[in-house]
């Protein structure tokens, strides 16, 4: 068994479970992961953290909310000024590389951290570099990715987000440049990074067998539901959604005492904006709005669901998210319920819906509301919902066969 060192930003991140899935079937493929990471007290997949061998640094949290609040400023300038996080990693690191025989080293990321450490690690120990880029800054045309508000003025903000964007961005295709191999989610972004390194290689985000899989639930509500986050518009545009609801409603073409939109969201944030759109289109009452639940629980939710939402927005524009193929996509495909993708990205997303026979990337709300009614009639008939899919399709998705593949780039950076 070969140890592979693996630097996170978060393990296993509440919004992206990539590395969690991956560390859960590694030892299957020949390899151990050793983990070092971030400290994040938000965890639905603490499952997946259960058994395996990670050691946490806490960088800001505290029970004291003023001194977390302190904390979280001081390490914020520290590491824009100076790199504070990486070098706090970096030492961790180099304790735990004397301690134990490291083969490869893995930095998993969605901007930049840790990488930075982890190419100062492999050069220090001869150790070979893999990176895993699950987001990247050219997905995304706004600063989602760079910076929480750090002031009132969006003036003061886009000056710090613009500096950090040009910082992380110079740093991040500097060590790409030098890594043995590089990884990423979509054929979108594989293009965008392949322009600093050759070797990049496409490993989807993907569901777990053992958990999601087709069972027929019956409800007595015809659920259309939605999982995760909502924290812009130019990300995820549920605006075709609830536009055809409403118009379902207003004009009586579908039975309200037994129709639902629920949304199972992670933060304040999401569900603000999914109440002022509820408002808006005067369909609240249509509309629930839950807390997030472990990731244990999910399979459940949806399998008992008739459609499951996934929401997203056009990616042919210059300024437009490009390559977005999130977690939940597979998980959906792997239950087997029709999937209602709005907005279409006209990409992606609209090629493995199609491809998968999954469901409907919609672009006009008549499509929406031809599916709506189409899905409500199955229910009405059978109790439930459920999608053929194309199975040999959607079997490359799984998160056991992703980590044969990231084992098989171990296996053959360590010939080189």
């Amino acid at each position: 068994m070969k140890n592979v060192l693996m630097l996170c930003d978060a393990f296993p991140p509440a919004f992206n479970p990539r590395m969690g899935y991956l560390c859960k079937y590694l030892a299957k493929y020949g390899w151990k992961p050793v983990i070092i990471a971030e400290y994040a007290p938000q965890n639905i997949y603490s499952n997946l953290s259960d058994n395996q061998d990670v050691t946490y640094i806490n960088y800001y949290c505290s029970e004291n909310r003023i001194w977390q609040q302190i904390k979280y400023v001081f390490v914020f300038l520290a590491d824009f000024l100076f790199n504070y996080k990486e070098f706090v990693i970096y030492r961790k690191a180099k304790k735990i590389i004397k301690t134990k025989n490291i083969a490869i080293i893995l930095a998993s990321s969605f901007r930049t951290f840790p990488m930075l450490s982890t190419q100062r690690l492999s050069r220090k120990y001869q150790i070979p570099l893999m990176v895993d880029l699950r987001d990247i800054f050219e997905q995304s045309s706004n600063n989602e990715l760079v910076s929480k508000r750090l002031s009132k003025s969006d003036f003061i903000n886009n000056l710090i987000a613009k500096s950090i964007r040009k910082k992380l961005l110079y740093q991040r295709n500097k060590i790409l440049k030098n890594a043995d191999a590089v990884t990423t989610i979509s054929e979108w972004h594989a293009e965008t990074l392949s322009k600093y390194n050759q070797n990049v290689n496409l490993i989807y985000n993907g569901f777990d067998a053992e958990l999601f899989f087709p069972q027929p639930i019956e409800n007595e509500l015809f659920t259309i539901t939605f999982t995760g986050r909502l924290h812009s518009m130019e990300l995820r545009n549920p605006s075709l959604l609830f536009e055809t609801a409403a118009h379902l409603a207003k004009e009586k073409k579908i039975d309200t005492a037994k129709f639902r939109l629920q949304f199972y969201l992670m933060d304040k944030k999401s569900k603000l904006i999914v109440k002022t759109f509820a408002e808006t289109h005067k369909i609240a009452h249509l509309v629930d709005i839950f807390d997030t639940v472990p990731s244990t629980e999910i399979p459940k939710i949806l399998n008992s669901s008739s459609i499951l939402l996934l929401l997203a927005n056009n990616s042919t524009g210059e300024k437009s998210p490009k390559g977005i193929m999130g977690t939940k996509l597979f998980e959906y495909l792997a239950v087997e319920k029709p999937i209602l993708c709005v907005r279409s990205d006209e990409d992606c997303l609209e090629k493995t819906i199609n491809s998968a026979n999954a469901g409907l990337a919609a672009s006009s709300m008549e499509e929406v509301e031809k599916f709506i009614l189409e899905k409500f009639a199955d229910w009405q008939q059978n109790g439930h919902t459920h999608q053929s899919v194309n199975q040999s399709f959607t079997a490359q998705f799984s998160r056991e066969y992703q980590a044969k593949q990231f084992a098989d780039l171990f296996n053959q950076i360590m010939c080189q």
